[in-house]
């Protein structure tokens, strides 16, 4: 995984980012999709400054709340986010996960995957971690998109902001999209993201299907689960 979002600077654009995030509601949208029932424990890899957690204990606070990320800054900043909520946040890699056997009942992710280096070993690490019919929906930006269509729609969701706040949202996407294999991101073909799924643990108990976030046409679910 690469050593530039492990950084003090990384963890900075990643603050701006994650709280735009939030602003724009795409944290709720992701806690609405998960399997959020009761009292379940809840793992956010890459979890950065934690406000996806805050959004999963707002939709259900019954919920146990773990954060894992590979930078130390940014736990830092997530421990601040959220000091008022029971949180095990910890400086870690989903590659070697720090947790015992069938320990979670739901795992996500919102664009980490792009940065993990053996993602089929990580996948099962996340088969490892699952408990018997729990769920791990990982939320990533594909190969196989439309960028320009993708930009037009962030524009689009930001009309209401300050020009220059749309101009840095938009060049930030585009750069991420275009050229984030400068820093470590790739993006997989939906066809390469099934047979990774289907050649570790989960096997079968896999599905990856093409879907939006904001309205934004350039994510998949990869969606995995651990049979009871």
């Amino acid at each position: 995984m690469g050593r530039f979002f492990e950084g003090k600077y990384a963890a900075w654009m990643q603050k701006l980012v994650s709280y735009r995030r939030q602003e724009s509601g795409l944290y709720r949208e992701i806690a609405d999709r998960l399997p959020l029932d009761g009292s379940t424990r809840v793992l956010d890899i890459g979890t950065g400054t934690g406000l996806q957690l805050r959004a999963v204990h707002d939709r259900q606070p019954g919920s146990e709340l773990f954060g894992l990320d590979l930078s130390a800054a940014a736990i830092k900043t997530a421990r601040i986010a959220l000091k008022d909520l029971e949180a095990d946040l910890r400086v870690g890699s989903i590659a070697a996960a720090p947790y015992e056997d069938d320990f979670f009942g739901v795992v996500t992710c919102n664009a980490s995957m792009s940065y993990w280096e053996k993602p089929r070993g990580c996948f099962n690490e996340i088969f490892r971690i699952l408990a018997p019919g729990g769920e791990a929906l990982l939320f990533e930006p594909h190969r196989e998109i439309d960028i320009d269509a993708a930009l037009d729609q962030i524009r689009e969701n930001m009309s209401d902001q300050s020009p220059l706040r749309r101009w840095g949202a938009v060049r930030l996407n585009a750069f991420a999209l275009r050229r984030g294999s400068r820093v470590g991101m790739k993006l997989y073909s939906q066809q390469e993201l099934i047979d990774l799924a289907k050649s570790s643990s989960f096997g079968e108990n896999s599905s990856v299907e093409e879907t939006s976030l904001l309205n934004i046409p350039i994510f998949v679910c990869v969606h995995l689960w651990k049979p009871a």
